[in-house]
């Protein structure tokens, strides 16, 4: 029986690109599929619901196929591609996301895999991708399925336990490792790894957004619970103060243990399967777009402010940083890392850098809110970026989530007591 007939679509609203054929398929099921004769069903739905991801459009596709020896089959792919330009493809094109991740692909991750292989290690990173081709000013990627392995994304509203947090900071570890002594025995990373969600060229649409969302985030923020609520929105940054802090996150200081971050390093961007006593077996990373060349302090902020569970997130906040240290040091030693390993001390002080705190408050004002948020149809690119009323309505709605509010009236007051949310330390650079 085929399994086309299980197929459920989490996102009725998806706008499928009618290119997408089985016609487009070919070159991979020749490759995959040998004995295939020919297709009898192709069926492309949406991979994930709304809110999952807001850069780029992902398909299943389920291909039932009859065999030579007579028999049917069933195969599915993971298509991603570019937003059309009319649902904020457009915009999202100008941050260079797509190339970077085709490089990621066709190179970076191929080669951090091997390097570990070399040392005796079989130590996967990401799905494996079976195709790429730019055509038409679009970049398409088809990964294997990893739902057919049983993988899975965990519940981004919930959050991960400690036993995730503790898998996905060793796998970041080994990621940030491999970054590092791969730029150490070839040399530096293209120019294009240098910009991370703030692209050098063009920084306008990080204040045009930053700008529609103020409104509504200032007013929740009275509605949270925190004390002092005023202090913290008399001390929201302004347009200047916030440019100014997205203009830091190009400094790298080359005295610290630096590595390629992934950039965008949350828990929707990890998938995991597991034992039959419901441990967690595998652990892979997806979606490479935002890769950056800086301090590991970007990856270690995003993620634990974005995905930690709400009542480990802050107790257990020095720990997630001893828990990825230790095992990054392991990988390090094991690579043959050539320079001074990283001290822990050294760590936690790049967590509270100027150049890095940018990573907090994006966070905070632009993920979370959405993170947090059940599943809805409007959550996406092109509904959050619009003027009207209706948009600023659901950014309010977003910012005024009692879950958000439960979490951000003790997650604000903390990275404020650090530092890390005093915008009078940045002075505008032109």
């Amino acid at each position: 029986m085929s399994d086309s007939k299980k197929i459920v679509n989490p996102n009725k609203h998806l706008i499928i690109p009618d290119w997408i054929t089985e016609k487009y398929f070919k070159v991979v099921l020749d490759k995959d599929e040998e004995n295939y004769v020919k297709v009898l069903k192709f069926t492309p739905v949406a991979a994930i619901p709304p809110g999952e991801n807001f850069t780029s459009i992902m398909l299943r596709i389920y291909i039932d196929l009859e065999m030579k020896d007579g028999s049917t089959k069933t195969k599915t792919y993971i298509l991603k591609t570019m937003l059309a330009s009319e649902r904020g493809g457009t915009e999202i094109a100008e941050f260079g996301l797509f190339p970077k991740e085709l490089k990621m692909y066709q190179t970076y991750l191929h080669a951090f895999e091997a390097l570990y292989k070399e040392a005796g290690e079989d130590i996967q990173i990401a799905p494996k991708c079976l195709h790429t081709e730019e055509r038409e000013g679009n970049i398409h990627f088809i990964f294997e399925d990893l739902g057919v392995k049983k993988f899975r994304n965990v519940d981004r509203i919930k959050g991960l336990d400690m036993e995730h947090m503790i898998r996905t900071l060793h796998k970041l570890a080994e990621f940030h490792a491999a970054g590092s002594v791969y730029a150490e025995q070839h040399g530096p990373y293209p120019s294009d790894f240098d910009d991370g969600f703030v692209p050098r060229n063009n920084s306008s649409f990080l204040m045009d957004s930053f700008k529609l969302r103020e409104k509504s985030y200032k007013k929740s923020m009275a509605t949270w619970g925190m004390k002092d609520a005023e202090k913290y929105i008399k001390s929201f940054p302004t347009a200047e103060q916030y440019r100014a802090q997205c203009i830091s996150t190009f400094e790298v200081d080359p005295k610290e243990f630096n590595t390629l971050t992934h950039g965008d390093f949350w828990s929707s961007n990890l998938m995991c399967n597991y034992l039959p006593n419901g441990k967690v077996d595998q652990l892979l990373l997806v979606d490479f777009q935002i890769c950056k060349w800086g301090s590991p302090a970007i990856d270690l902020l995003f993620f634990i402010t974005l995905s930690a569970a709400n009542d480990i997130r802050l107790k257990e906040f020095d720990h997630f940083i001893c828990i990825y240290w230790e095992r990054l040091v392991e990988c390090l030693k094991l690579l043959k890392y050539q320079k001074p390993l990283p001290m822990l001390r050294d760590l936690h002080s790049s967590l509270y850098k100027k150049n890095n705190s940018f990573y907090v408050f994006f966070a905070l004002t632009n993920h979370l809110p959405l993170i947090v948020f059940p599943t809805d149809k409007d959550s996406n690119f092109h509904s959050l970026q619009s003027e009207s009323e209706e948009a600023e309505q659901l950014r309010l709605r977003l910012t005024s989530n009692p879950i958000f509010g439960n979490i951000m009236k003790d997650l604000y007051p903390f990275y404020y007591n650090r530092g890390v949310l005093n915008f009078d330390d940045y002075e505008l650079q032109s």
